[in-house]
């Protein structure tokens, strides 16, 4: 099954937060499935909110770059990590025994990172479009005043 552009895997949601994703004998297993908590399908379920959450702040994701949409998954997948942390184990949140703090400041700013990029994208102003250009003005020899003209020279 291919994953739309900007939609993270939950393999991707794993990565940031492995050692929540054991299983029901509490061994690690690297990724969510049927036997962790949450299940893969809570994952899924959660990468479709935060998707949602960060795109109101995007533009269209066809105006997107192939490079900015793989940023985009990578946000919507820590999103969604912060989240299922945040919601499965409140406790240890509140208790500062969680990782949550650490992944919502780097989620807040590769946000605003994200943010700017995509913004340029869909204006069509990414880095590209300013290499080797200079804004400034043109004068041409009717514009020029007699403060530019040098004074003549005395005769001898």
């Amino acid at each position: 099954m291919s994953v739309p552009a900007g939609r993270p895997t939950v393999e991707q949601v794993a990565r940031w937060i492995r050692a929540r994703t054991k299983d029901d004998n509490g061994n690690e297993i690297g990724t969510f499935d049927d036997t962790t908590r949450p299940t893969d399908v809570q994952v899924e379920e959660q990468i479709d909110v935060s998707a949602t959450l960060i795109g109101t702040r995007l533009p269209s994701l066809d105006k997107l770059s192939a490079e900015t949409l793989e940023a985009v998954a990578a946000v919507v997948s820590l999103d969604a990590a912060c989240a299922i942390e945040k919601g499965y184990w409140p406790e240890q949140v509140q208790d500062n025994r969680s990782a949550y703090e650490f992944l919502k400041t780097e989620r807040d700013e590769e946000l605003a990172a994200l943010e700017e990029a995509a913004n340029e994208d869909a204006a069509g102003g990414g880095d590209s479009a300013d290499v080797g250009f200079v804004d400034s003005k043109v004068r041409s020899w009717t514009s020029i005043t007699s403060s530019c003209v040098p004074p003549e020279a005395p005769v001898a």
